[in-house]
């Protein structure tokens, strides 16, 4: 039951790095209370992961904007830029660039890398491979609009710290519970209770962390 629980935890989080999978098989390999300790810590890294920084998608438009100002081609301006913007998945975009593939081509990898203004940017490198003409502007204007869009998601998480402060001890005071129970030795004498005892604390275990990672997962949403 215990086992079938973290697989079901775990295709809900979809761990992609090595050191995820790794907690959340710790109870196979561990005593129950480190396998505990170890999923814990695995759910709450894995869902607090790093995200690239909204502003490097503002300095990439920017960037493709003064390079085209200089006179550079949209190919040389979309491969140029890039450096500005480190965290954000420009790769397939830059090859497409520099192989000389369509442009549609390049519009779709460009909608598919800039997570704010993917389809707005796609549509105007669209619209200038087709039309020969500037659109240093509307590249400066897409800046703006993803400027002013992170902004206002700074609001609304701060109108919403409350909400995530709730998320944060619905999560961690059922799992602490649970440790603590395991440290006082309560759950060790209910895992002498024959057969009965080890199936029932499995059960909880998996209800528990199973329920902390649900509201984790609907708590991302307020972040």
């Amino acid at each position: 039951m215990l086992i079938l629980g973290l697989v079901a935890i775990g295709i809900a989080l979809r761990p992609r790095r090595w050191w995820e999978s790794l907690a959340l098989g710790a109870p196979v390999v561990l005593p129950w209370w480190a396998g505990l300790a170890g999923i814990a810590a695995g759910i709450w890294v894995s869902l607090r992961k790093s995200r690239p920084d909204s502003y490097q998608e503002v300095s990439y438009l920017q960037a493709v904007s003064a390079e085209l100002r200089a006179g550079r081609s949209l190919r040389q301006a979309l491969v140029d830029a890039s450096t500005r913007a480190p965290d954000l998945d420009l790769a397939r975009m830059s090859r497409l660039c520099r192989s000389g593939r369509p442009m549609l081509e390049v519009a779709e990898a460009a909608s598919e890398a800039l997570p704010g203004t993917g389809r707005l940017a796609g549509a105007a490198v669209r619209i200038g491979a087709e039309s020969g003409g500037q659109v240093s502007a509307a590249f400066a204007t897409l800046a703006g609009l993803q400027t002013d869009r992170i902004e206002l998601q700074r609001e609304m998480r701060a109108a919403g710290s409350a909400a995530r402060a709730s998320v944060a001890v619905l999560t961690v005071l059922p799992i602490g519970g649970l440790l603590a129970a395991a440290a006082a030795g309560t759950l060790s004498d209910l895992m002498s209770m024959g057969n009965v005892g080890p199936i029932l604390v499995g059960i909880g275990a998996v209800l528990l962390i199973g329920g902390a990672s649900v509201t984790l997962i609907l708590g991302r949403n307020l972040s």
